[in-house]
């Protein structure tokens, strides 16, 4: 109980009525409003990103189920979301506590010792700073979930497998099969259970190969995701495309191609989103950059500071982050080998096998490895094992007050770090604001910012950072659709069209900054350019629910007293909503449509 209430207290600033981040697109009362059974099942077989428009290769369907979910029992109050996410951490760290506890006992410390060591380093678990991302982040709560779902199936496993072991290894099948459908990084569980069955018996080294070769039983969970992704993911054939020659022809020579929308969202500012998922395969180009996220990684877990949303890639040098990682792993090994103490590399190979998707060593070629607080939740458990292990010596060799005082003074200071950083999390502005003033390359979180403070209403500070990074802007930025409404807003129209041209010439924001230069020319009077700009828009967007909403933004915004073409805008609408349930801006749209015809919104359809 005391340890559930000091995870509650390290995160009792964390639950605003608001959303931040990625939260802003996942977490919407509105977009799950009305959401079925059958709805559900279409989060089975498309990408997370769908509504978005964008192809991300990402297969999360239990997240969106859990949102929805959350959805429903909460509406609008916000508060509860994040809520539930800090009872969950809550959750994570009492399991945290009981695997450790489970491993030290079974690594030959005595009960005495291993609980109280287990506890206290359950306690750093617990207030650890690194863990405020995946604890403020309603969306990056599938972290959480997976944490949950290793630690607790694995705890449940251990200690059924020699009484029970058919059981245990159906039960971890299905475990297994739950922690991959919310988030890719749970692929480690089968390495995890058989280094963890290595390390902790004691038994002869072929009674032990017996015991793990059950693990193959875990090919059948991995097989289901796998072909269920692929099919969710796999490319749709081709599609007629419901747009003229007339408007094929406004399309320049240089804006064919592949585009997809410049999310004005914090997500399509991350460098390595990919525009569409590719196969997964073994990339051993990425074994440098994996060693140096591995170096990283600990550093970062050692000491937290700065905390930023994403971090340039690490760029340690390699020999120093191979030499310090072979003789830690080095350490361990001799801990095993000659003093039978297998705690520390137990811990060291949770760390690393949990990070090991995250290290893109395996995995799509559009992705490249970075480094982010929202990945080391779940590596984080195998240092706490480490640390355990540390914490257990300490109680052995020395008094409980020496390991007592140092963990408590270290908890201070991490709750310290902690708090500040949930505050930078209560709204997008300030985090971003943070995020901007600590970060070298600021240019990756511009379009974020802006985007932030414009709707914020802050319009005076949005136009200042468009204006300081004016030269950049130029250079085709992708996020020259953030500063053209910024511009727009305060009567800059000629910056403001300099700004979505610019956009227009970036493959990331191509479609929508057509749109949007569309909707200032016919704000100016320009009607017969802003045609062709809307053109433009659903031409070179690919995405075919997004096609559909760009034409019908042309028929309202162009021709807004004909109600003949207002009639066609929302048969555009409602195919794109047909097309996806959950693209919010269409909903609203055509909200908007239907009160000006005199439907009756939804029940108008």
């Amino acid at each position: 109980m005391l340890l559930a209430c000091i995870a509650v207290a390290a995160f009792a600033n964390a639950w605003p009525d608001m959303l931040t981040y990625d939260d802003r697109v996942f977490v919407d009362h509105v977009r799950f409003s009305g959401i079925g059974l059958g709805d559900i099942g279409r989060f089975f077989v498309e990408d997370l990103w769908a509504a978005s428009g964008v192809e991300s290769g990402l297969y999360r369907p239990l997240l969106l189920i859990f949102i929805s979910v959350q959805a429903w029992l909460f509406d609008d109050w916000l508060a509860g979301y994040h809520g539930v996410s800090i009872l969950l951490h809550a959750l994570a760290t009492l399991l945290v506590h009981g695997l450790v506890s489970h491993v030290l006992e079974n690594s030959g410390v005595r009960r005495a010792v291993a609980t109280p060591s287990a506890w206290l380093a359950a306690v750093v678990f617990a207030v650890h700073p690194v863990h405020a991302e995946a604890v403020n982040s309603v969306f990056n709560t599938s972290e959480i979930l997976v944490c949950i779902g290793l630690t607790g199936g694995l705890a449940w496993f251990l200690r059924r497998l020699d009484q029970r072991p058919l059981t245990a290894w159906t039960g971890l099948s299905l475990i297994y099969l739950l922690v991959l459908l919310c988030r890719e990084s749970g692929a480690a569980l089968p390495a995890l259970a058989v280094a963890l069955i290595w390390l902790t018996r004691t038994d002869p080294w072929p009674s032990r190969l017996r015991t793990c070769l059950p693990v193959f039983v875990l090919l059948i969970p991995l097989g289901l995701y796998l072909g269920l992704r692929g099919h969710a993911l796999a490319p749709p054939p081709p599609a007629p495309k419901a747009v003229s020659a007339e408007i094929q022809n406004a399309v320049p020579a240089n804006e064919t191609g592949k585009t997809t929308p410049d999310r004005t969202d914090s997500e399509r500012s991350r460098p390595g989103l990919p525009l569409r998922p590719s196969g997964i395969a073994f990339q051993p180009d990425r074994m440098a950059s994996a060693v140096r996220l591995w170096f990283a990684s600990i550093e970062h877990l050692l000491w937290p500071h700065p905390l930023l949303v994403e971090y340039e890639p690490p760029d340690a040098p390699l020999w120093i982050a191979i030499l310090t990682q072979l003789a830690l792993v080095g350490a361990a090994f001799w801990l095993f080998l000659q003093r039978s103490r297998p705690a520390l590399l137990a811990g060291l190979t949770f760390f690393y096998l949990a990070l090991l998707p995250s290290s893109r060593i395996f995995g799509q070629a559009d992705f490249a490895p970075g480094l982010a607080d929202r990945i080391l939740y779940t590596p984080s458990v195998g240092m706490t094992l480490a640390l355990a292990a540390g914490i257990a010596w300490i109680l052995r060799n020395r008094t409980p007050r020496v390991a007592v005082s140092a963990i408590a003074v270290l908890s201070l200071v991490l709750v310290s770090l902690t708090w500040a950083r949930n505050t930078e999390w209560t709204s997008d502005t300030i985090l971003l604001e943070s995020d901007y003033a600590k970060s070298a390359n600021k240019r990756r979180l511009l379009n974020s910012l802006i985007s932030a403070q414009l709707r914020a209403g802050n319009d005076a500070r949005a136009r200042e950072i468009c204006d300081v990074h004016a030269q950049a802007l130029l250079e085709k930025a992708s996020w020259g659709v953030q500063c053209g409404m910024a511009y727009g807003r305060s009567g800059r129209f000629a910056d403001a069209e300099k700004a979505f041209r610019a956009a227009t010439r970036h493959r990331d924001s191509r479609a929508f900054a057509h749109a949007n230069l569309a909707m200032l020319l016919a704000h100016l009077g320009r009607q017969d350019e802003a045609g062709t700009e809307f053109d433009r828009a659903v031409a070179t967007e690919k995405v075919p629910f997004l096609r559909e909403y760009f034409a019908a933004l042309k028929l309202i915004r162009l021709y807004a007293s004909d109600r003949t073409r207002l009639e066609e805008a929302r048969a555009h609408l409602l195919r794109s909503l047909e097309l996806q349930p959950q693209h919010v801006a269409a909903r609203e749209e055509l909200e908007q449509l239907d009160a000006r015809l005199g439907l009756r919104g939804r029940e108008g359809r």
